[in-house]
């Protein structure tokens, strides 16, 4: 319902935007948009994201829309992303956790990264365009539970995926994907370079 409404939203101001060849970016997501597989600007999205994507089709009728995909951890600090919930739930369950062995991989940036992105987007972005503001390529999500573990001063533990719904929650659905995700493309494009610390050492 969420995605529905951010579509009409976009709809109706690309809309109004027609014909002017003013910026209009909408916001995407990277996790579970190609599983298993190194996610480039390429890479088409399915499901909730594809609605805040449609936008991109306005780029036909003079206005440059554009879409920044961004990763589940858009950090700064303890803050940003999905990294608060799994915080909350190693603080709240005594256990910082990951499923199987942990070797499924999030992409991350920097909140300040990210932002730097919107504004090239913004000055030089091309309509049409789908960029990415991924950082950190692909982080194995067991590091992830062991930064918060040894900050927290909790045991690190494997969880089966049949037990990730009562420690995770809501998240217990994407805690298991394997969704690394390029952004050379982004890099190369728009002359993004990240600066800030990655998702790991902001964790510690």
């Amino acid at each position: 319902a969420n995605a529905e409404q951010d579509r009409r939203a976009l709809a109706e101001m690309a809309n109004v935007m027609e014909g002017t060849d003013k910026p209009l970016i909408s916001t995407s997501g990277l996790l579970g948009l190609t599983p298993g597989a190194t996610a480039t600007e390429a890479s088409v999205a399915a499901g909730s994201m594809r609605k805040s994507e449609e936008v991109l089709a306005a780029a036909r009728r003079g206005v440059r829309a554009m879409t920044i995909r961004l990763p589940p951890n858009t950090h700064d600090g303890d803050q940003g992303g999905f990294v608060p919930v799994i915080i909350a739930a190693a603080r709240a369950k005594g256990v910082s956790a990951y499923i199987n062995d942990g070797s499924n991989r999030w992409p991350a940036a920097h909140r300040l990264d990210a932002a730097y992105l919107y504004r090239l987007a913004l000055e030089r972005g091309a309509a049409g365009a789908r960029y990415h503001a991924v950082a950190d390529e692909g982080i194995a999500f067991r590091d992830i539970a062991e930064a918060i573990g040894k900050r927290l001063n909790l045991p690190v533990v494997s969880k089966t995926p049949q037990e990730a719904g009562d420690h995770f929650g809501f998240l217990a659905g994407f805690a298991g994907l394997d969704a690394p995700a390029s952004a050379r493309w982004t890099c190369q494009q728009l002359g993004w370079e990240p600066r800030h610390r990655g998702l790991i050492a902001d964790l510690a």
